[in-house]
């Protein structure tokens, strides 16, 4: 199978250039590479530049495609999926580094599952921490519906599983790493409502095409890696929290209706209850 890589980019130049040295070493070589940027400046095209090179010398075509339209993750990536050429669409975060053989154990779902339409790998940099405050937002998040992980071998909505010991369905899959069959472009399109930082443009998607085509999404435990996650990813930035709110609401009523709102508002009651659980646990730790 042809794989067509896809890296929707907003600076992060050094993160680039990691996972670049990634990918020319995958045991399974990609056929082409294509970074869609949003940058503001021509950092990210100046590393393309630098990069052409060695691409070539690994028989990978480098592609860098400016996104000329208003900045969002989703919008630049259905510009690399028109671009695409291969069989397979791999979405990649710009934040993550890939296992060698990373690209070959999804080709190998693929080949083993043929009726798949989807598969992504598993993150190996996270764990969960085994105490009594983790405990109870487990269990919220579970009440709730709100993004939690499971302990083991599940990947149902808003579940990411702690560990992995075999290749599972999923009802969704991450943006950070997911890839697809070319066929599926034929008939699905991330949503470019979702501007900017397109929060939850990957459930979206994927969730809609698991609806539609139950059975065919999968997680594999041997295409492994790290999703960095920058810093700034954890500051607080009320504008931010306010805009992922809105791209939550609207993700949630495109996939459930006007249950979705219901939703929407459920969760929002378990967050409120688990903030004021971590701050009263932050009180009694001063």
């Amino acid at each position: 199978m042809r794989v067509s890589v896809i890296i929707p980019t907003y600076f992060r130049k050094k993160d680039l250039a990691e996972l670049f040295e990634c990918l020319l070493v995958q045991t399974y070589k990609p056929l082409e590479v294509i970074v869609v940027d949003d940058t503001p400046n021509d950092d990210i095209r100046h590393l393309c530049e630098e990069y052409s090179a060695k691409f070539d010398e690994s028989d990978i075509k480098l592609i860098y495609a400016k996104n000329p339209r208003e900045r969002s993750a989703a919008i630049a990536r259905n510009i690399g999926a028109e671009k695409a050429c291969g069989e397979l669409f791999l979405f990649l975060d710009s934040d993550v580094l890939l296992f060698n053989d990373y690209i070959e154990k999804i080709i190998d779902v693929f080949n083993e599952k043929p009726h798949s339409l989807g598969v992504q790998g598993y993150i190996v940099n996270t764990s969960m921490r085994k105490d009594r405050l983790n405990f109870l937002r487990d269990i919220f998040n579970r009440i709730f519906h709100t993004y939690y992980r499971y302990p083991k071998d599940s990947c149902k909505l808003f579940e990411y599983p702690s560990s992995l010991s075999k290749v599972i369905e999923c009802e969704w899959l991450s943006g950070a790493n997911s890839a697809y069959k070319r066929e599926v472009f034929d008939h699905f399109r991330f949503d470019e409502n979702l501007k900017g930082y397109s929060f939850m443009e990957d459930i979206l998607f994927s969730h809609t095409l698991f609806k539609k085509y139950p059975g065919t999404l999968f997680m594999t435990p041997y295409a492994k890696f790290i999703h960095k996650l920058s810093p700034k990813d954890y500051e607080v930035n009320i504008e931010l929290e306010k805009h992922k709110q809105e791209c939550r609401k609207y993700v949630l009523r495109k996939l459930f209706g006007s249950k979705g709102i219901l939703l929407y508002h459920w969760q929002n009651t378990g967050l409120v209850i688990l903030n004021l659980i971590s701050n009263a646990k932050r009180l009694k730790s001063l």
